[in-house]
């Protein structure tokens, strides 16, 4: 626990670097009060001092080394704050033990916090242990998940490489698919506009709708609907009466088909002239004597002179047909002589008024049915007429949506000849990078495992800083107390009580007779070549040299001259510092690993020359 303490701390050294400054500055201060004591009471002899104190034979060849001249002061110690690591609670001073000028010893209480402020410290800290616990097991558990996906991405990426060709030639093939299909298409509305073109320029749509023979075939109905309407007188008042009855026919039988559809296709043509016969040769007696008696008319009109049973081509004798469909007004038969006629006679002559005026309907029905086939005529031959000249008059319209159409056909082939191209580009990258993925997945695999293991690796870092964090607190104020850890004069006192004390801040300074440091001044142009850390030797009069460590440098400019500028730089002394006191002058040679003459420096069981160890032995005897 101790050596876990003792890395917490030198892991949070550089944050004490500013607190620390401000210590030698006040250091430095007094250290300026005791040089001109020094000066007045130092009684050397001047010749033998310089001897001893002049830099090593050779100096100056060295174009790399810097040489600056100082003063040794005691070593201060600033003790920071370590407890860096609160976020939200904040450790309350109730109680300070030290003032200025007191010596302390090691493991002297000097501070006490509130005991609220600890409690709300220490749950903050045991929190945040817990939830680093939490989120490392939540990455054991996150972890095999990720390694079952990486193992996953491996196999397919292997997978993806067996099947690439394949892929890339699926793909090509569909690529050269849709290629052809809008080529297909775009030559398609190209013959299309062409085909349309040409038939704006012949003037075909008159043809193309079939007018001259729709108009010949209405011109041939209404001329044998004309000719069979006169030839058999039918007066459009029948035309008329026989639609009205087929009509209502209709509606009686529930929407059946109507007479003049209904007729005999032999009938037709009998009464068109075209035909003589009766049908098929299946119809009844009855059937065959209506349909052979107007044939027999017909022919008896042509040779013969017209008989008083002839109603339908004599007007002189033609009688009301309707009268025998109502009894009152039938009229009986009469015998020649003005009597009434035998009782079989008049059977017979209503018989035979009963089958003229079955005739006379069947002609009629007969010559409506011309009537409506010329109609169907006349509207097929004119609906393809406003056909045609609604064509003719909407061509140029027609022409330029066709020419539109062919754009944009054009432009859809264009565009899938780039897609092709860009397409198949892509489809060889994507072939050439599964195979390339292939060859690299399993380093690919192993690279992400590893970075599983680095991220799992740092939640258990995580895990043990903040276990670590709660160690340390529970350590240095675990009981509430802060304790010195070594002896010496307090020189500055920073905590007051009933304020916070944040994390890496200055409690207080001490000094510390076991160090001591030289403070020099290093001009800008030379401050560049050094850093912390840097080794120096550093030559005290009637001391000898010692070796030294760069512990600061001073950014900020110590001298208010905008000519001359230079920067305070800190060295310590190594080794063993007992028989030197502050306030003696050092020049320290930055820069110098071995001596002028190029050889090792020789070192004293301290740290220091050999001359130095002489004049030491010499002060003791």
């Amino acid at each position: 626990m101790e050596h876990q303490s003792e890395t917490l701390v030198k892991r949070r050294k550089w944050k004490n670097r500013l607190s620390i400054a401000a210590v030698i500055a006040v250091t430095a201060a007094i250290a300026m009060i005791s040089i001109g004591n020094y000066i007045n009471t130092r009684t050397t002899d001047t010749g033998q001092a310089e001897d001893e104190f002049a830099p090593p034979e050779g100096f100056g060849g060295d174009k790399g080394a810097v040489m600056a001249t100082g003063t040794t002061s005691v070593g201060v110690n600033a003790v920071a704050f370590d407890i860096d690591f609160l976020e939200d609670a904040n450790l309350y001073v109730e109680e300070v033990y030290l003032s200025n000028g007191d010596s302390v010893q090691a493991g002297d209480k000097y501070l006490k916090f509130t005991d609220a402020s600890i409690a709300d410290a220490r749950t903050e800290l045991e929190e945040a242990a817990l939830s680093a616990e939490l989120a490392y097991r939540s990455g054991i558990l996150s972890d095999g998940e990720s390694k079952l996906q990486a193992k996953y991405e491996y196999d397919t990426a292997m997978l993806e490489a067996q099947y690439a060709q394949q892929v890339y030639e699926d793909t090509l093939a569909q690529l050269e698919a849709d290629y052809a299909q809008a080529k297909k298409e775009y030559d398609a509305a190209q013959q299309e506009y062409d085909d349309y073109l040409e038939k704006v320029q012949n003037n075909s749509f008159y043809e193309e709708y079939d007018i001259e023979n729709l108009k010949k075939a209405y011109e041939e109905a209404y001329d044998l609907y004309i000719d069979r309407k006169e030839y058999y007188e039918v007066s459009d008042d029948e035309l008329k009466n026989n639609s009205n009855n087929n009509n209502n026919n209709g509606n009686n039988s529930g929407g059946g088909s109507n007479s003049a559809e209904s007729m005999e296709p032999a009938a037709l043509m009998t009464l068109s002239g075209s035909a003589g016969g009766t049908g098929d040769g299946k119809e009844s007696e009855s059937q065959k004597t209506e349909t052979e008696e107007p044939t027999k008319t017909e022919d008896t009109a042509q040779t013969e002179p017209t008989t008083d049973t002839d109603t339908t081509d004599n007007p002189e004798t033609d009688t009301d047909t309707d009268a025998t469909d109502n009894p009152e007004t039938e009229q009986k038969p009469s015998a020649p002589n003005g009597g009434e006629r035998p009782k079989g006679f008049g059977d017979a002559a209503r018989q035979e008024e009963q089958n003229a005026k079955k005739d006379r309907e069947w002609i009629v029905k007969t010559v409506s049915l011309l009537e409506q086939e010329t109609q169907d005529a006349k509207t097929a031959y004119t609906t393809a007429l406003e056909e045609y000249e609604n064509e003719i008059s909407s061509a140029e319209l027609n022409l330029q949506k066709l020419l539109n159409q062919l754009e944009t056909a054009r432009e859809d082939y264009t565009d899938a000849d780039v897609s092709y191209q860009k397409q198949t580009l892509s489809a060889k990258t994507a072939y050439e990078l599964s195979v390339a993925k292939g060859q690299t997945a399993q380093n690919d695999y192993q690279t992400q495992l590893t970075g599983l293991a680095d991220s799992l690796e740092k939640l258990q870092d995580e895990k043990e800083e903040a276990a670590g964090n709660l160690a340390l607190f529970e350590e240095l104020v675990g009981d509430g107390y802060l304790y010195t850890q070594e002896g010496g004069t307090v020189l500055m006192l920073m905590a007051q009580e009933g304020r916070s004390l944040a994390g890496g801040s200055m409690i207080f300074a001490y000094s510390n007779p076991k160090q001591l440091s030289v403070s020099v001044s290093v001009s800008q142009n030379d401050i560049a070549k050094l850093s912390v850390g840097e080794t120096a030797t550093v030559l005290l009069e009637e001391h000898g040299s010692y070796s030294g460590i760069i512990e600061t440098i001073n950014p900020v400019s110590a001298s208010n001259s905008r000519t001359s500028v230079t920067y305070t730089v800190t060295v310590n002394l190594q080794g063993d510092v007992s028989g030197l006191e502050a306030n003696l002058t050092a020049n320290v040679i930055f820069g110098e690993t071995e001596n002028m003459g190029g050889e090792p420096k020789k070192e004293g069981e301290h740290g220091r020359s050999g001359k130095a160890d002489q004049k030491a032995n010499d002060r003791k005897n």
